[in-house]
């Protein structure tokens, strides 16, 4: 009986779950869809390399996902042998709260252990490798760097602002180019029109600029000289950009968990609080931790007294609401955690410990088959207001 039971339990909750996952999961994907469907469409980027960057993205959004979807999938699932009389029919034939938490707290700790995997190795991995990968597209394909209408600072001592890049990016109008790196000569550079390319031998971006003016100043005279051009080359040298990324190296979502407890511990042999590299690695070991609370206050919510009336939308929106309590903690948290305000362990903990806490006490209600306090209220609100228009309806009648 009990694995059978449990296949049961299981079997209600597995589809829900799928559903969830691929729901959330798609949802997370649309807002950076829309960016990669701009770079296929403006900037010509292979459709490979956006599948490739995809799959880069996928384990961040997965991280968030799987919790997501193991609460709906608890609330739905135990919902629905809730509407349908089912849990009141395994209480009267002696099956407890504890036997129903069982089976469903063994497939959360297979969901804890694949998100922890996820928030230790996946998603770190996957930051690196997507960091890399967008730092490449934007060196062969230097329209994508360059941004319209702002100054573009990516080269040392280099300032490009373009009024606007012509798809698919190897074409700008209105430029301007403010170079700096002679220290006694500073230039000025306009131009109507600008061909951009690189080329991957000398590992230089050219610019080909029509009919503009150059303005040269010198450290030692006043005023600038004005020279009016219809052909004019500049080239930049794409090491000086690749050059200021490799030192600033990896931050700390894209270390590993060894790098990030080796960096902890440097930083702080230095004096320093290492404040951001503590509050990543606790906000990775708290995420893995998440589908245990979820599990524990869905059972909970849906074994409560008065909850045999839930039907689907009763389901999804009590999720919804759950969810967004626990991510709006997460990033009260996080603030205080990243302006130093609050040690990092108790601001990526405290979401865990209110929301479990809160699951516990529903638990325990559960348990002992008592309403909550604030239903029982509302209930017997409701009560005295139907006899209160009774009476004003019988007293109307005589």
């Amino acid at each position: 009986m009990p694995k059978t039971l449990s296949r049961y339990l299981v079997s209600e909750i597995l589809p829900p779950f799928l559903f969830g996952l691929a729901a959330f999961t798609f949802i997370l994907f649309i807002a950076r869809l829309l960016k990669l469907i701009e770079l296929v469409i403006a900037r010509g980027v292979p459709i490979v390399q956006i599948g490739k960057l995809l799959s880069l993205i996928l384990p961040t959004f997965l991280e968030m996902t799987f919790p997501m979807a193991f609460l709906l999938a608890i609330l739905l699932g135990l919902g629905r042998l809730s509407n349908d009389q089912e849990l009141l029919a395994m209480k009267a034939s002696g099956v407890g709260p504890h036997q129903i938490l069982g089976p469903i707290a063994a497939v959360a700790v297979i969901v804890a252990v694949i998100t922890l995997s996820l928030t230790m190795f996946a998603r770190p991995a996957a930051n690196l490798a997507l960091k890399k990968e967008l730092y490449h597209i934007a060196k062969s394909r230097i329209g994508t760097a360059l941004k319209e209408k702002v100054f573009n600072d990516d080269f040392p001592k280099i300032l490009i602002y373009v009024e606007e890049l012509i798809p698919p990016g190897d074409t700008a109008q209105g430029v301007l180019i403010v170079d700096t790196r002679a220290p006694a000569r500073e230039q000025i550079i306009l131009g109507k029109v600008a061909l951009i390319t690189t080329d991957e031998e000398s590992n230089t971006l050219r610019f080909k600029l029509f009919d503009g003016t150059v303005y040269e100043k010198e450290k030692n005279r006043p005023g600038f000289s004005q020279t009016r051009y219809n052909i004019y080359d500049f080239k930049l040298d794409l090491d000086d950009m690749t050059g200021s990324i490799k030192r600033r190296g990896p931050g700390p979502k894209e270390m590993s968990f060894r790098h990030l407890n080796r960096t902890i511990r440097q930083k702080l042999d230095e004096g320093n609080r290492a404040i951001p590299e503590r509050v990543e690695l606790q906000q990775r070991l708290s995420f893995g931790f998440i589908p245990l609370v979820f599990c524990l206050l869905g059972v909970a919510l849906t074994l409560l007294p008065r909850s045999t009336r839930a039907n689907r939308s009763w389901g999804l929106m009590l999720s919804f609401f759950w969810l967004l309590v626990y991510y709006v903690v997460l990033s009260f948290g996080k603030a205080l955690g990243d302006k130093g305000l609050l040690h990092p362990i108790p601001a990526l903990w405290l979401p865990n410990i209110l929301v479990g806490g809160v699951a516990v006490y529903f638990y325990c209600k559960a348990v002992r088959e008592s309403p909550l306090s604030l239903q029982t209220r509302t209930e017997q609100a409701w009560g005295t207001a139907r006899r209160y228009l009774a009476s004003i309806k019988r007293t109307k009648n005589a």
